[in-house]
Formats: C-alpha cells, sequence, structure tokens
C-alpha cells in the first residue's frame, strides 16, 4: 500500500513538472515536501520506468518518401507519418501530434501564428506542447469561420489553445467565411476593429492550415454560403476544393475570381509570403486539394500519412 502511494505520488510529481512545466521548488510548495525530495522522486521515476524521456529532433536524418516529397514540391521541411492500421480518428490524432512536435521546434518570441479551423486543425491544437517560456505571442484567425453548420469546426476552440498553449493572445474574425456580395465584403472590412483583426492575419509569420475537398457534403455547402448548384459548377470549370475557403484548381489557380471577392480571409498570395507556410492533410477526400496546394506552391511545409503521400506523388507523376 505504502509502495502504491509512493508510486501515485512519482506520476503526479512528474505530470506537474513534465506536463505542466511547474518548477520542482513550485511542485514542493504546493504538496509541502522538500525540494531535495521532488528532485529524488522524479530520479526514481526515470529508474522505475515510470517517466521517460524523449527527444524530438527537427533535423532527424528524413525517411525516403519525406525527402521525394520535399524535392518534388520545393518544401523546406516534409512530416509523413506511417500508415498504420487503425480508424481514421487514430490516424487524425498521430497526424495532430506529429504536427505539434514540429510547430514546437519552429515557434519562438514574437510569433504571430495564423490558423485555419476544422477537425485536423482541433487536433492539432490538443496536441500543443505547453510552453511557459515563450513570450508576446499573437494567434489569430486566418479567414472568417462557420456557424451555421451541424458538425462542429471548433474555430473557437482551436484560438483558445493555441493561445493557451504558447501564453498568446488570440484575435478572432467573428465573421462568415463567405458573404452575399462583393459589396458586403468591402463594407465589412472597412469597420476599424475587423480591419484590425485582418492585419494581424497578414502579419503573420506562421500559418497553419489544412485544405478542404470539394463535394455536396463540405463545410462551405452544409453552412449553405456555397449551394449544390455552385459547387456542381465550380467542379466543372476544375475545381478541386479549397485552400482557406478559396477554390482551386490541380495547379493552384484560383477558379472563381467573383467568389473569391465575397470571401473573408487571408488572400493566397499574402499566404505565400508567409515564412513557415504548414499544411497539414489527410484523407482521400483531400489529395485532390491538397495537390493543387502543392502545385500553387502554397505550402513550404507538409504533414500528412503515408497513403496520401505516396497518392499525392503518384498524381503529381501522372499530372505533370
Amino acid at each position: 500500500m505504502k509502495q502504491d502511494y509512493k508510486t501515485d505520488l512519482i506520476v503526479k510529481i512528474a505530470k506537474m513538472y513534465y506536463e505542466h512545466d511547474l518548477s520542482q521548488q513550485a511542485i514542493s510548495e504546493r504538496l509541502g515536501l522538500s525540494r531535495p525530495y521532488i528532485s529524488k522522486l522524479l530520479i526514481e521515476g526515470k529508474k522505475r520506468g515510470i517517466i521517460e524521456i524523449r527527444i524530438f529532433d527537427p533535423h532527424e536524418a528524413e525517411t525516403s518518401i519525406e525527402s521525394e516529397l520535399r524535392q518534388m514540391f520545393n518544401l523546406r521541411k516534409a512530416v509523413v507519418i506511417p500508415s498504420i492500421e487503425g480508424s481514421a480518428s487514430s490516424v487524425l490524432h498521430r497526424l495532430g501530434v506529429a504536427s505539434a512536435r514540429y510547430i514546437n521546434t519552429i515557434v519562438s518570441d514574437n510569433d504571430t501564428i495564423g490558423v485555419t479551423w476544422g477537425v485536423t486543425l482541433y487536433e492539432v491544437s490538443k496536441s500543443l506542447i505547453h510552453r511557459e517560456d515563450l513570450k508576446d505571442i499573437t494567434i489569430t484567425q486566418l479567414s472568417g469561420g462557420i456557424s451555421k453548420i451541424e458538425k462542429n469546426t471548433y474555430s473557437n476552440e482551436i484560438l483558445k489553445k493555441f493561445a493557451d498553449a504558447y501564453r498568446g493572445t488570440p484575435y478572432m474574425i467573428p465573421l462568415p467565411a463567405i458573404v452575399d456580395s462583393e459589396q458586403v465584403r468591402e463594407a465589412i472590412i472597412k469597420d476599424k476593429n475587423i480591419s484590425n483583426v485582418l492585419d494581424i492575419s497578414m502579419r503573420a509569420n506562421i500559418a497553419i492550415f489544412t485544405t478542404g475537398g470539394i463535394g455536396h457534403d463540405s463545410a462551405l455547402v452544409r453552412a449553405e454560403y456555397i449551394s449544390p448548384r455552385e459547387i456542381d459548377r465550380l467542379q466543372a470549370e476544375g475545381a478541386v476544393g479549397d485552400l482557406c475557403c478559396r477554390f482551386i484548381d490541380i495547379n493552384g489557380v484560383v477558379c472563381d475570381k467573383s467568389l473569391n471577392n465575397r470571401t473573408i480571409g487571408i488572400d493566397l498570395n499574402d499566404l505565400k509570403s508567409k515564412e513557415y507556410r504548414i499544411a497539414i492533410a489527410t484523407g482521400q477526400n483531400k489529395v485532390m486539394s491538397m495537390l493543387g496546394a502543392l502545385r500553387g506552391g502554397y505550402p513550404n511545409v507538409l504533414i500528412t500519412d503515408e497513403l496520401n503521400a505516396r497518392e499525392l506523388i503518384a498524381l503529381s507523376e501522372r499530372i505533370a
């Protein structure tokens, strides 16, 4: 019983120290134990295998498929998680963990991070490593959101989780992704408060986004921003999906100028100016939009799974 209590205590201290970044002195004060005893228990935890230290090296040797992707699409980094048997949610979780690890290696003081919304980015946000050492971090949205939809897009939650992890200040774009007319959009973005947030997204040096597939079940259709008839027309004109709510073709060219001018969020040409442009995506329905984004030169970092990576390479060679 005494040993069980000690094990529980080691686990509790380890979580406080490694997961919540509390100092040994802070833990000592909270638990009413001496700091040397806290240190002793942490050492014992390592010896007993309760605590394992893993070091993620962002410069570690690439796999052959990561190297092929990086060279094929002129990327600064490709991260490919192995494809193993499991549910789609399991793949998404592992992709979120790998993405969070990479992001942790690049984020630093005074960064402004722009994010999109959706299940993929939500998984990333849940896996972020909390950093107490960062200062003056700003988190902003790259595009307007969606409210009229049954399935949660987690736009507010993503923003909050990034801000909590990096001790940052969040800025939300409290607007729909697509409005009824160009005139409405122009009037909205002239508002001082709205334009200030949009200016912050323009200043972001790190952009983190996913790509969306195209079809009648897409989030933009279910939110009634785009009609099924418009989707049919876009597909007939060569659209393969959306990037930051802007529809692109297989070469990354925006498909519909009028629709593009009704969209609230970062312009894709401005996206290209970011220091880090991190595309994170998985799923067979996103392969074409991922390829369009890559061929358009929008991401310079790609994080995906092995199955999608092989599909991207094969498709790119066929369409070249």
